[in-house]
């Protein structure tokens, strides 16, 4: 069957037809880079880089952006804080969450704008949207004019009477801004700031821009006007990218993407996981003790549009399940599979991968898809024949590099801890032998501890080590 993908605009899943035959422009909104990331956003992250893999592996060419918010009033409020500069609070987490994105196994974007490159172009799409009609300088401030736009609400299924002005892009108190904006719904294009904050100049004095306008004017600049999909997570349905079709769509009188699509939160006892709430697991402290893989499959084991609750006995149960996969993995090896392996095994391994497409095929149902990787798994250690495991390791492997698994066998690997408590045992050992005069024992440990490029230093208050 045809890719089929849930197409929030439309509320239904619609075939995929990109609009420039094989090739995919996407786009997914990135973090706002103000604290470490959490949970949260390795979702979002695993989510969109596992739909860009499915892509490029069913042959589109994929120019996959995913921006840096490295603009914004939490940016600017976090630096009050700690007593250091935006722009270097800024790049702190940015480089912070460059590691746990690696480390995380998904690969990098093909571009990845942020916000500061793009200031005079977001300048230049106010000039025009205020040109057109669409948006009215005041104080200082630029709001757009939702009342010129008749579509507005379109995304998140809301007419205008129902919506409040969300309180993100605001600066200034609502009693303030009443006086001042047309209309309650009309959202910030440029604020108005203090000299001594971050801004830049522009026609309409010192400020910064709107946080919608960023995205909008990035997705203008580095992929065009229209684009095949755009993602984030559910909580920007409203008012961020509904404003984002605003802003586009009034200017270009075009559809900003033709898709758009958005993953579920991460739950903790049924709230969202978020930094505000404090009650989130940084991707740095979860790897500490759960391998990319286990947090990968802690994921992806539930469909991108279902919350994910999250719980230590389900990273307890992902972490088991993967060290499967990696047992089952580890029988792999180049095989010829259209000559040594028998043809039940290549019928069996081709609707492996029938099934694993079928999945994915539905709106990328990766919590189908998984349990196919499970079912080769098993077939692998229910085989006693050398060939049929490997060719069943092997299907395995190619399946689960394309969710973005590298199912490393890490199990002979030991964590800095564990290794120093060897080492501590390793040393009682040889005390033990030297108390009972076994020195022959006690000589051999301390060689082949050298060799192994440990020093062992015997002292009057017990031997110590260290690395040579």
């Amino acid at each position: 069957m045809a890719l089929q993908v849930f197409n929030t605009l439309s509320n239904k899943k619609e075939e995929f037809v990109p609009l420039d035959g094989k090739n995919v422009r996407m786009y997914a909104c990135g973090p706002t880079v103000y604290d470490s990331s959490h949970l949260g956003h390795a979702r979002m992250a695993i989510v969109w880089d596992v739909i860009q893999r499915y892509l490029r592996f069913l042959g589109y060419k994929v120019t996959f952006v995913r921006n840096i918010t490295d603009v914004d009033d939490k940016i600017i409020n976090r630096a009050k804080e700690v007593g250091v500069s935006p722009d270097q609070l800024s790049r702190q987490y940015t480089f912070e969450f460059w590691r746990d994105m690696y480390a995380l196994n998904v690969m990098p974007p093909d571009f990845e704008p942020k916000a500061t490159e793009f200031i005079q172009p977001m300048i230049q799409f106010v000039k025009e949207l205020i040109d057109s009609g669409h948006a009215y300088e005041a104080n200082g401030d630029v709001y757009f004019d939702v009342a010129s736009f008749k579509n507005y609400g379109k995304l998140s299924k809301q007419n205008l009477e129902q919506l409040q002005s969300g309180a993100r892009e605001q600066v200034r108190n609502q009693d303030e801004l009443a006086t001042i904006k047309k209309n309650p719904v009309d959202f910030a294009l440029w604020k108005s700031a203090n000299q001594s904050e971050l801004g830049w100049p522009s026609p309409w004095g010192y400020g910064r821009p709107g946080w919608h306008l960023e995205c909008s004017t990035m997705i203008r600049n580095v992929l065009g006007e229209t684009i095949d999909i755009h993602g984030g997570g559910e909580d920007l349905v409203f008012p961020h990218h509904e404003n984002e079709i605003a802003q586009s769509e009034s200017l270009f009188d075009k559809s900003l993407a033709k898709y758009w699509m958005h993953n579920s939160f991460v739950q903790v006892s049924a709230e969202k996981m978020s930094k505000s709430l404090g009650n989130y697991k940084t991707i740095k402290d979860l790897l500490q003790n759960y391998s990319a893989d286990t947090l990968r499959l802690l994921v992806l084991q539930t469909h991108y549009r279902n919350p994910i609750d999250f719980t230590a006995d389900s990273l307890a149960a992902a972490k088991s399940a993967v060290l499967r996969l990696v047992r089952a993995a580890a029988l792999h090896s180049d095989v010829d599979q259209n000559g040594d392996v028998p043809s039940k095994v290549q019928a069996a391994i081709a609707d492996a991968e029938k099934q694993f497409s079928e999945a994915m095929d539905n709106d990328f149902n990766t919590a189908v898809a998984i349990t196919v990787l499970f079912s080769l798994a098993d077939k692998v250690f229910q085989t006693k024949d050398a060939t049929e495991q490997k060719a069943y390791a092997g299907a395995l492997v190619k399946l689960a590099k394309v969710l973005g698994f590298t199912l490393a066998d890490t199990r002979n690997e030991i964590e800095p801890e564990t290794a120093k408590g060897v080492m501590e045992l390793v040393l009682q050992l040889r005390k033990n032998a030297r108390e009972n005069k076994d020195y022959a024992t006690s000589d051999l440990i301390r060689k082949e501890l050298a060799e192994l490029g440990i020093n062992v230093m015997d002292a009057p208050g017990g031997a110590t080590w260290e690395r040579t």
